[in-house]
């Protein structure tokens, strides 16, 4: 039984035809459902568990990264497959997962290749993806093996789960395989500037360094982007949960 969570953005008339195509595919394919939609008066926790009790197993976000994070989080501890059907951008999470853009994501949904994948998780809340802050003035201590103190250097730390660009640390280890029970943490130099504050520079290699739990202080609260959400805070706890997501992927996803 298939539960279909639209964001709101959705409702702009220039998402009309691809909603349309995509409503008509996942009824061709036998595997149409009820639709549940976000709203600024609800959240993806409590449409999950309201549908979780009358018995849904699989849940499919109809949306973008943000709408992917929103779900992400509302699954929390419960039992259920998720499902993605991207719409709109940026669809990167997708991509990595080999999930295609709207109506085609129905035949990747129908087929229901699952993988049990690892999540992360920054002070109590699951990510999927990734978490970005800038490593101004920041210290960082890994599962009581290294602890590395930047003051003002200019890069970007990236501690990811799942990415969209593999990245390799020189010793055989991938960076971003979310079925190896790690997080990597990526140190990149990026450009100054206040409007490309994440952008890195293309002439630069990060350093990769895998870990499974991390701990980030600084003297003051910092922005933080966790899997396209952002908010501030002065100290991050993370941490790999392994295995803790059923997911259904495509066969061209970035990893095994």
């Amino acid at each position: 039984m298939y539960y279909y969570i639209y964001d709101s953005f959705l409702t702009d008339k220039k998402y009309e035809r691809v909603i349309a195509s995509v409503e008509t595919r996942l009824t061709d394919l036998g595997i149409s459902g009820k639709i549940g939609r976000l709203t600024p008066f609800t959240n993806a926790k409590g449409l999950i568990r309201d549908e979780t009790r009358r018995g849904v197993q699989t849940i499919v976000v109809v949306g973008n990264d943000e709408t992917i994070a929103k779900v992400v989080e509302g699954i929390g501890d419960t039992k259920l497959t998720l499902g993605i059907i991207p719409i709109g951008t940026p669809v990167s999470i997708a991509h990595s997962l080999g999930i295609p853009e709207g109506a085609e994501a129905c035949d990747v949904l129908s087929k229901r290749l699952t993988q049990k994948i690892d999540l992360g998780m920054v002070n109590g809340r699951y990510f999927l993806s990734q978490v970005c802050f800038a490593g101004d003035n920041v210290s960082l201590e890994s599962d009581g093996k290294f602890r590395l103190t930047m003051l003002a250097e200019e890069c970007e730390v990236t501690i990811s789960n799942l990415r969209s660009v593999v990245a390799d640390d020189g010793a055989g280890h991938t960076a971003g395989d979310p079925m190896d029970g790690w997080l990597d943490a990526l140190i990149t130099p990026r450009t100054v500037g206040l409007k490309n504050v994440f952008q890195r520079r293309a002439d630069k290699v990060p350093s990769v360094i895998p870990i499974r739990r991390m701990s980030v202080t600084a003297a003051e609260p910092f922005a933080v982007i966790a899997d396209g959400r952002e908010f501030m805070n002065d100290t991050l706890s993370i941490e790999v949960v392994p295995e803790k997501l059923k997911i259904i992927t495509g066969r061209e996803r970035m990893f095994a």
